[in-house]
């Protein structure tokens, strides 16, 4: 219950930060990318992929850390997450996209 709400955690954060990084800033296609790899990390979809992969249990933990520790490398140091999310916070209502 404990891992599942931890997961779950994770999961919201991800889909923040997707969130952040798909309407201010200069590169809405990571955002959406982050999205996506949050909503299978929430989802049963990515159970099911690794229970296709007959991947153990112990294993899938890992993997889940894994996949939350890039993400969350990627946002911060390609994405520039702390300054979208002040970019974020002085125009709130409006996005703010410097650039495709």
């Amino acid at each position: 219950m404990l891992i599942r709400l931890l997961q779950l955690t994770a999961g919201a954060t991800l889909l923040f930060v997707g969130f952040v990084q798909s309407f201010w800033g200069n590169d809405p296609y990571l955002g959406w990318a982050i999205s996506l790899v949050a909503s299978a990390y929430l989802t049963l979809t990515g159970r099911h992929l690794i229970a296709a992969l007959s991947i153990s249990e112990r294993n899938q933990r890992v993997a889940s850390v894994i996949v939350f520790l890039l993400i969350g490398w990627v946002a911060l140091g390609v994405g520039q997450l702390p300054e979208k999310t002040a970019m974020m916070l002085e125009a709130f209502p409006y996005t703010q996209i410097t650039g495709i």
